[in-house]
């Protein structure tokens, strides 16, 4: 019986895919969903996607026209692979302007699925007259958030001094945003749920605040940013500060298109830098930046007979007990930095050099697999990276060396076979002593060390209503990690059959599976054992008219490790609620999940509020119900709230620790107010 909701759902889908009917595709959430859902699944480290979702909601607010873009305003679509910009040139080159969105079939690499993302980033309108000026405008944006969690965990009452919350349980967020033709600025301040406000160890309000600003001009001088900042270079080997891709549903598009220094808006208190950054052109074709930072990081206080120093680094940016408060903003980090860009045309080629100092000195615990990590007071890396297209074929890649002699290096290539076949190809090679502490590349884990691999992807478009993708990437572990007691391999494989019978309805079915060496439960000596994952997924998305749209899944989940066999599956209801006469936007969801425990857990992106996002893992068994309303009161003010309660079969607490609730129910809520001028 347990997987009687299956064959209840795939009954659902064969019966009404088919009398589906629409004049509008499916909204932006499938890309959002495509993008992060994924990372997620790979990354324990719980990155910042906010910056991602602010990314895409500017896209659909600011669409790229693609009668006038330029190669580099296509790149920032997420959606298209060099072989379809250059395709998407040559045909306007040939044809003329764009005259609809379906024309786009006709360009090679485009497919029906594409083209279904793609409608809400992209517009083919001339800009109407009177707007000229438009840039000139200078906008205000003001956003106020709070939140909360209905359950206290066990850390608001428990009596350990030191581990009690020292605040209340609401969440506070405020940020501004100021941006005219030339001139963006902005400040963020934020404080956690359990965090004192105004109070205790906390007399001056929010635990962190951020500010920004950053200026453009055409002259020599190209831009100047101070306060907070993000540097994205190359392919993310040297330094890529912030969220990067991982490996995805998007097949072939894991080449990075450099970002230059953008101007931080996000409330990760870690992935960022502090200072000053000046960006000049000084010869044609060419960009030279410099950047220097200073700014205090959380981190674990030891001493010994030599002194004190940093045993490890602290990256969740929680401070709400006597022991995270102690290891608050304990270690002083600079960072001085340079890249140089040359756009020869038929050739990109960059160069960067990154020198960064601490104190205390960093000096990790002796476990053997921190043999190689970082150590000491000063490091530094130097890369090269490049991009160039050789007929169908673009090349891309990056080198980079650090202190210690360790060698990053990251070497790509994106081939369109066919116009409806293209192939992917990466190769990465991290020394275990390779040491950049913001670089963010391509890889199997979240650090960019102590991994070598191969990955090839293909995206295919028989038919045009019909996309097949899929990706199959080897990897090793030359060295230990911190989950396996020697080096290792495994292998991920991924599958995807994308049909869209109307253009306002997809459907799919993925698969995945993916091995890799994980210590066994030995209680004398521990020793690596290969663990194995796979998920089997269908999905329907459609919009039934201009006011409805549904969603519709069902995963399914496999985990083994030794004898240790598991499943689960997660099956969930999408309703979305456009109203036209009204300007209120509903949504809802109703999941169902059984899982035998964490270890064969599910992932689903969740809509939620204006640049929030929720990613829960569905795991054990269960209910979970989340409503979404946005109501926009006037052409200034916007207000979302939303809900979310998530109940368990047979607990009597939920979690452990000192995040533990009492009961079998956990629910939150959000309400958030934007004040746009």
């Amino acid at each position: 019986m347990r997987y009687l909701p299956f064959f209840c759902l795939l009954l659902f889908f064969l019966s009404g895919i088919f009398q589906l009917s629409a004049q509008n595709t499916v909204s932006q959430n499938d890309l959002i969903e495509s993008i992060i859902e994924n990372i997620a699944a790979q990354n324990d480290e719980n990155p910042d996607y906010t910056e991602l979702l602010e990314d895409i909601q500017h896209l659909i607010s600011h669409p790229v026209n693609l009668n006038t873009a330029s190669a580099q305003d296509l790149e920032k679509l997420y959606l298209l692979n060099p072989s379809q910009i250059g395709n998407l040139l040559k045909y306007r080159e040939n044809n003329g302007p764009i005259l609809s969105i379906y024309e786009l079939q006709l360009v090679a690499g485009f497919s029906a699925e594409l083209l279904r993302k793609l409608e809400a980033l992209i517009t083919l309108k001339s800009p109407e007259k009177g707007n000229f000026n438009r840039k000139a405008r200078t906008r205000q944006v003001l956003l106020l958030k709070t939140e909360r969690n209905i359950q206290n965990e066990y850390s608001y009452s428990t009596t350990n001094s030191n581990a009690r919350y020292l605040g209340n349980p609401w969440k506070y967020y405020t940020r501004y945003q100021l941006e005219s033709q030339n001139l963006k600025l902005g400040f963020t301040a934020e404080k956690d749920k359990g965090e004192a406000f105004f109070a205790k160890d906390n007399k001056s309000g929010f635990d962190f605040y951020s500010a920004t600003m950053e200026y453009k001009s055409k002259g020599i001088i190209q831009q100047i940013n101070l306060g907070d900042y993000q540097v994205k270079f190359g392919q993310g080997v040297s330094i890529w500060s912030g969220l990067a891709g991982k490996k995805s549903a998007f097949t072939t598009k894991n080449a990075y298109q450099s970002q230059g220094i953008r101007p931080y808006h996000s409330t990760d208190e870690n992935q960022f830098l502090r200072g000053v950054s000046l960006l000049l052109q000084p010869i044609k074709n060419s960009r030279f930046a410099l950047f220097i930072s200073q700014k205090k990081r959380d981190g674990s206080l030891q001493t010994d007979s030599t002194g004190n120093f940093i045993s490890s680094i602290i990256n969740t940016g929680y401070h709400r007990n006597r022991n995270e408060i102690n290891k608050r903003k304990i270690l002083q980090e600079h960072l001085i930095g340079s890249y140089f860009l040359l756009d020869l045309t038929s050739i990109e080629l960059g160069f960067s050099f990154i020198q960064s100092a601490f104190d205390p000195e960093i000096l990790a615990n002796d476990a053997a697999y921190n043999y190689y990590i970082f150590h000491g007071s000063k490091n530094h890396n130097f890369s090269f990276t490049y991009k160039t297209n050789i007929s169908s074929i673009y090349l891309f890649g990056e080198i980079a060396r650090s202190k210690s002699g360790g060698i990053g290096i990251l070497q790509g290539a994106n081939i369109e076979i066919h116009p409806q076949l293209n192939f992917e190809m990466i190769y990465r090679k991290y020394d275990k002593d390779y040491q950049a502490l913001y670089a963010n590349a391509f890889a199997e884990q979240s650090k960019t060390q102590n991994e070598e691999g191969f990955y090839i992807g293909i995206d295919f478009h028989p038919f045009p209503k019909w996309n097949l993708k899929a990706y199959y990437d080897q990897f090793e572990f030359p060295w230990l990690r911190y989950t396996a007691n020697a080096p290792g391999n495994g292998h991920e494989y991924f599958s995807e059959i994308d049909f869209n019978p109307k253009p306002n309805t997809n459907i799919y079915f993925r698969y995945k599976q993916e091995s890799k060496p994980e210590n066994d439960h030995s209680e004398i000596i521990t020793q690596p054992v290969p663990i194995h994952k796979s998920q089997y997924r269908i999905h329907l998305s459609s919009k039934l008219d201009e006011h409805w749209e549904i969603r519709n899944r069902l995963e399914i989940s496999r985990y083994k490790k030794e004898s240790l066999k598991e499943s689960g599956f997660l099956i969930y209801q999408d309703v979305i609620y456009h109203a036209l006469k009204f300007p209120l936007t509903a949504s809802v969801r109703y999941a169902l999940f059984d899982t035998d425990s964490y270890q064969s857990r599910i992932y689903a992106y969740e809509n939620d509020i204006l640049y929030a996002y929720s990613i829960p893992a569905y795991y054990l068994k269960g209910s979970r119900f989340y409503f979404n309303l946005n109501l926009k009161i006037d052409r200034s003010l916007t207000l979302y709230t939303r809900f979310a309660q998530t109940k368990y079969a047979n607990l009597d607490k939920i979690g452990s620790g000192s995040t533990k609730v009492a009961g079998n129910t956990k629910s939150d809520f959000k309400v958030q107010l934007r004040i746009k001028i």
